[in-house]
Parts: structure tokens; C-alpha cells; sequence
């Protein structure tokens, strides 16, 4: 014999998307509030979970798990969402037709800004966890820097969050050039630089550029982080000093790979 096991949900807003299941991996997807059931064994045990939680609050179970001790239905499991937090802030200096992928360090959701002024993430942040916005991937030939990009979501001063500064200036790239490279192998190059390891793959012969380029007066050391298999790759002009009035010197770096 079967029964039901559910109960009600409130607290959604409109546009959101909240989607429970047991513990047989069942869904029920809610998009208002209202009320839910799952079928379940007359003799069976239950539990019932958040599986996707909506962007703009956070749900929780309440009375989710338990044992049917009867044929009789239960409808007093309780689901209440609870507004999030929106994190931003703005974004001055970044240079016509680029963008910038910032990323919030505590969860690893990352927004692509491509113009100054006001920016939101996408995602909103849970009230009480903390976040930290910082700069993922730079526009090329700009070096940009977060103020104020920490702090802890609290939905009775959301203005707080939305006080981030992030500044893009000019950078000078830092460039290598690969030759005897067998494609399909795997390079990875490292440049150490401010005590930060900026990685990058390549598995073709070519030119490329470091993802952060560097302010003047900062020393660049590019290094082979990983060989590609049954090669060896050996760097040339791979250390230096970025000057502005010479920025083309941190472009010379030349890695030569030939068999092992």
C-alpha cells in the first residue's frame, strides 16, 4: 500500500525555481508557494531534501524525515525560503570591447562584466555566509584590483555587499613562443610573479599570453610548470622586470621543446 508524505512551501518570489526530492531520488519542482506531496510505502521510511535550491532565497526542511506508522497521509513536512543577498558593485577603467570575469572565492561562481558602471552577480549569496569578489580573468594588457570585496551577506543591510570597487589600469602582457611543440601534447607554463602562479596550457606551436598582465616595476619568472609527454621544453628570456617604456622585452620569451 501506498501514501503521501508533504507538506507546504512558502517564502518563494516570483521567477524563482525550488526542486525537492526523496530519498528514492523523486523530484517535485516548485516555482510558488504552495503545497507538495511524494507517494510513499504505508511502512516506509522518508526523506525529503532540497535538491536545487533557487537563486534569490534558501529553503529548509522542516519535519523532512521519519517512518509511516500508518496508512494515514503526512502533510506536515515544512519548507521556508528566506530571502538571499545580491553581491556587486562597480567597475571603472576596463578598456572598449574587453570584458572581465570576476569570481566570488567562497563558492566559485564567477560574472563576466564587459562595461564600467554597476555590476551584479548572478548568483545571490546565502544571509549570514560570507563572499569574496576578486578578479578571475583580467582583460588582456589591463591589470585590475578589487577594494571592498569582502564581507558577510546580511539581508538587513544589503547595500553593504553591493559596495565592491574594482579598478582596471594598464598592464604590459607577458608573452611566449613555442616552437617543436607535438601537437597534441600538453604544455603548461607558469609565470611567478607578486608571490601569485599565473598557469597556461598550450598544445600547438604559437605565440601566447599570460592571463594577467603586469603593472611597471614587477619581475616576471615564466617557467615550464609541466613538460608534455616524451618531450622536454626549455625556456629562454623567460625572466625580467615590466617596463612600460619597453614592454615588448616581457614578449620574447621563447620555449623550444624537442624529444626527450
Amino acid at each position: 500500500m501506498y501514501t503521501t508524505v508533504g507538506g507546504t512551501v512558502t517564502g518563494l518570489t516570483s521567477g524563482d525555481t525550488l526542486v525537492l526530492r526523496n530519498d528514492a531520488n523523486y523530484t517535485q519542482t516548485l516555482t510558488a508557494d504552495g503545497t507538495f506531496s511524494f507517494n510513499v510505502a504505508s511502512n516506509g521510511s522518508y526523506a525529503i531534501s532540497v535538491l536545487t535550491q533557487p537563486n534569490t532565497v534558501n529553503c529548509t526542511v522542516v519535519n523532512g524525515t521519519g517512518k509511516m506508522s500508518s496508512e494515514a497521509a503526512v502533510k506536515n513536512i515544512i519548507v521556508t525560503c528566506v530571502p538571499n543577498v545580491p553581491i556587486g558593485g562597480t567597475l571603472s577603467g576596463l578598456a572598449d570591447s574587453t570584458s572581465l570575469v570576476l569570481v566570488n572565492n567562497n563558492t566559485g561562481l564567477s560574472t563576466t562584466v564587459s562595461s564600467n558602471g554597476t555590476f551584479l552577480f548572478g548568483n545571490y549569496v546565502v544571509n549570514g555566509s560570507a563572499y569574496t569578489i576578486a578578479v578571475g580573468i583580467p582583460p588582456a594588457a589591463q591589470y585590475c584590483t578589487v577594494a571592498n570585496g569582502t564581507g558577510t551577506a546580511n539581508i538587513l543591510n544589503t547595500a553593504a555587499a553591493l559596495t565592491s570597487v574594482v579598478t582596471c589600469v594598464p598592464a604590459v602582457p607577458v608573452k611566449f613562443t613555442v616552437t617543436g611543440l607535438t601537437a597534441g601534447t600538453i604544455l603548461t607554463m607558469v609565470n611567478t610573479a607578486n608571490a601569485y602562479a599565473d598557469k597556461f596550457s598550450v598544445t600547438l606551436d604559437g605565440t601566447y599570453g599570460f592571463n594577467w598582465s603586469l603593472l611597471n616595476g614587477v619581475s616576471y619568472v615564466a617557467a615550464v610548470d609541466t613538460q608534455p609527454s616524451g618531450q622536454t621544453c626549455k625556456v629562454a628570456n623567460g625572466t625580467g622586470i615590466i617596463d612600460f617604456n619597453n614592454a615588448a622585452a616581457a614578449a620574447n620569451i621563447t620555449v623550444t621543446c624537442a624529444k626527450s
